[in-house]
């Protein structure tokens, strides 16, 4: 069981209703959901700084202590990730810190919460 969460770079207002929307949208891999930003770029740089991302190369032993149950997906337009559910607190937290920090906003499904910069 994982708890995802989904970051991205929002220009005008939105709601959670619409967050919901985009956020099917980015999990159904479309793109064109949201612009592309460097933004995006630079927190996903500060997400596997912070925390090794899974990959063909990664031991039993370094997936063993990740967070993630799944690879961190990265578009340019958006950060989606799966984390354990047992560190759930831990790194929701920092990356929602990390986020904020990045002035993006953060989508969580599980609670279709909208937590903005």
């Amino acid at each position: 069981m994982s708890y995802d969460l989904a970051f991205w770079d929002e220009i005008g207002p939105l709601d959670a209703a619409a967050a919901l929307r985009k956020y099917e949208a980015m999990t159904d891999g479309e793109s064109g959901v949201s612009p592309e930003s460097p933004r995006v770029g630079e927190f996903y740089q500060d997400v596997l700084n912070a925390y090794q991302d899974l990959t063909e190369e990664t031991t039993l032993e370094e997936a063993d202590q990740s967070p993630w149950t799944s690879p961190v997906h990265f578009n340019g337009e958006c950060v989606l990730v799966a984390i354990a559910w047992s560190r759930k607190n831990e790194v929701s937290g920092a990356l929602i810190a990390m986020a904020r920090a990045r002035g993006l906003v953060t989508f969580d499904p599980q609670r279709r919460l909208l937590i903005e910069s």
